[in-house]
């Protein structure tokens, strides 16, 4: 993981995490969970997985983080996307998430998947629908933490990556 990007603004920097970035890993994720489907995270969970994070960097402030979450020996999870509302729209979001798949490739996982209500910005990145029933029944434990569980109007999507 970690790359830079060039932007108007300035330079974007898109790299592993850091300790000393869970307090801004937990403010993104604290105001999105607030206003989106995002699920919250504490401060504790976010240091347990904390190798699972990349985050975005604009002239040293954390501005955008994503996770890579691994299920088992061929499938992992995207999740925990989110970008500063100030910065979006200007290709961080995208920029993790090709970082992350690029993890995913490294570590020979076969699949990934997303549960999302930005299906066509996923599906822009190469991630397709796919039946939610093909998905491991253990990853719907955190559902049920979601305040949106009993209308949920989130999509599953996933993208192979034993077929590109």
């Amino acid at each position: 993981m970690g790359s830079p990007l060039q932007s108007d603004k300035s330079t974007l920097t898109i790299r592993p995490a850091l300790m000393s970035d869970v307090e801004g890993i937990h403010e993104l994720i604290d105001e999105a969970s607030r206003t989106t489907t995002v699920l919250p995270r504490t401060r504790d969970s976010i240091c347990e997985s904390l190798r699972d994070y990349a985050i975005a960097l604009r002239s040293g402030r954390i501005i955008g983080c994503a996770a890579l979450h691994i299920w088992g020996v061929d499938l992992a999870e995207i999740r925990s996307v989110v970008v500063d509302p100030e910065c979006r729209g200007q290709g961080i979001g995208a920029g993790m998430i090709e970082d992350l798949v690029r993890s995913a490739r490294g570590l020979a996982l076969v699949r990934l998947f997303v549960l999302t209500d930005e299906v066509r910005f996923f599906e822009k990145l190469g991630f397709g629908e796919t039946e939610r029933g093909t998905l491991p029944h253990k990853i719907w434990n955190e559902c049920i933490l979601c305040p949106k569980f009993e209308d949920c109007g989130e999509v599953s999507l996933d993208m192979r990556l034993d077929k590109t």
